[in-house]
């Protein structure tokens, strides 16, 4: 299985080992783990404060950056939510 990995810039800037930790877990199951160069801040902390529009780039740039994966793992449970429940809208 092939799998991409979302870092978020949370966990990017604060919690760096908490993605190596999840590269480790994955791989040691078997798991290929490809890291798209391309990926940014998912865009919640605009969205939330009101700047709708301006998040809109993020939210194509991530669409691009992840596109041809089955599957996207990440350790931020705030920025699936973000993803899932607001990119749609």
């Amino acid at each position: 299985m092939r799998v991409a990995l979302f870092a978020t810039c949370v966990n990017d800037a604060l919690y760096p080992s908490t993605a190596v930790a999840t590269v480790r877990l994955l791989e040691r199951l078997g798991v290929i783990v490809d890291f798209p160069a391309a990926q940014t801040c998912c865009g919640q902390p605009q969205y939330n404060t009101g700047y709708r529009r301006e998040t809109e780039p993020l939210v194509h740039r991530m669409a691009r950056a992840f596109e041809g994966y089955d599957h996207v793992v990440t350790p931020s449970g705030s920025c699936v939510a973000m993803i899932r429940d607001n990119y749609p809208r």
